[in-house]
């Protein structure tokens, strides 16, 4: 798998109380968080991404407030289209 780099500018003010490796690693966790949630990615390709379980991957999106749930499912619809 082909990967790349993004740079992401911060003040220094937020070494103060991260480490640059924390920054990056909260970033990265962000960003993948957020294709998850536009649905750009699946959830196994989120716990790949940053190497976590898909488990993990499920509650870490709880802890961003993302839900791994389609939030957008009709379900009076799907249950509708269901019956005979």
């Amino acid at each position: 798998m082909t990967t790349h780099t993004v740079q992401v500018a911060f003040p220094d003010s937020v070494l103060t109380s991260l480490s640059e490796e924390q920054v990056r690693s909260i970033a990265q966790e962000a960003l993948v968080v957020r294709l998850y949630d536009q649905g750009l990615i699946s959830s196994g390709q989120g716990a790949f991404m940053l190497t976590l379980s898909r488990s993990d991957f499920l509650d870490l999106l709880g802890k961003y407030g993302v839900s791994y749930f389609d939030d957008q499912i009709d379900f009076a619809e799907e249950l509708r289209n269901a019956q005979p």
